[in-house]
This record gives structure tokens, C-alpha cells and sequence, in this order.
């Protein structure tokens, strides 16, 4: 099941955020925000994905930063920061994450990789 959230914001560039949970068989709870938006508490159930968008502020960063965690693990890290290292490793303007057992990986759509970049922790 595919859930998308669009965030009003006064950007000139759009940017996507994609979390998927292919975690074997279990929900993946996360709450995501950013300084100026909450996107609250959500539970997405196996292989379900979600996604939200939102405009590039220009004359103040972005960041999207979220919180997820499942049964005893959890992990906690920044989704998507403007103009950084980050949003580069996107590989443009959609930011990928799925979540699995091992952790966290990142798909750059340029190199069409996935890459783990966060582990659980407990």
C-alpha cells in the first residue's frame, strides 16, 4: 500500500522523501518533521511505502529529520538535508530509504544503488 503526504511550502524546487518498509513480515513506526513541519506519529506495515514532498526553502535549509522504531530497535537520523552531502547521495530529487532487518539504506537514483547508511540500535 503506497500512503503520500505533500507539504505547502514557498520553495522553487521540489524535493521527494520515500520510506519503505521491507522488514520481514513487521510494521515500522516512525514520526518525521522538520523545523518548520510535523508530520506526526505513522505506522507503515510490511512492504507498504510512504512518501511526502515538499518545497526547497530558499533562503533558510531544509532538513527532515525522523525517528523510527519497531518492537527493541530504533534508529533516529536526518531523511534529507539541502545542500549537503546527504541530498547528493540521493542522486537527485528523490530520497529513497527502506528500512530492513540489518538497518537503514539509501538508493541513489544516479548510481540506481541501494546503500546502508544506518544500523539499528537497541
Amino acid at each position: 500500500m503506497y500512503q503520500y503526504c505533500k507539504i505547502e511550502a514557498n520553495g522553487i524546487f521540489t524535493r521527494y522523501v520515500r520510506i519503505v518498509n521491507h522488514l520481514n513480515n513487521k510494521p515500522l513506526t516512525y514520526h518525521c518533521k522538520s523545523a518548520d513541519d510535523d508530520l506526526g506519529l505513522r505506522t507503515l506495515q510490511p512492504n507498504g511505502e510512504w512518501e511526502f514532498s515538499f518545497g526547497v526553502a530558499v533562503f533558510k535549509k531544509t532538513d527532515f529529520y525522523c525517528y523510527f522504531f519497531n518492537k527493541n530497535f530504533h534508529a533516529a537520523f536526518d531523511v534529507y538535508i539541502q545542500a549537503n552531502k546527504l541530498e547528493a547521495k540521493c542522486g537527485g530529487d528523490h530520497c529513497i530509504w527502506t528500512a530492513q532487518d540489518d538497518g537503514f539504506y539509501l538508493y541513489n537514483m544516479g548510481s540506481r544503488k541501494n546503500v546502508k547508511l544506518h544500523d539499528w540500535s537497541k
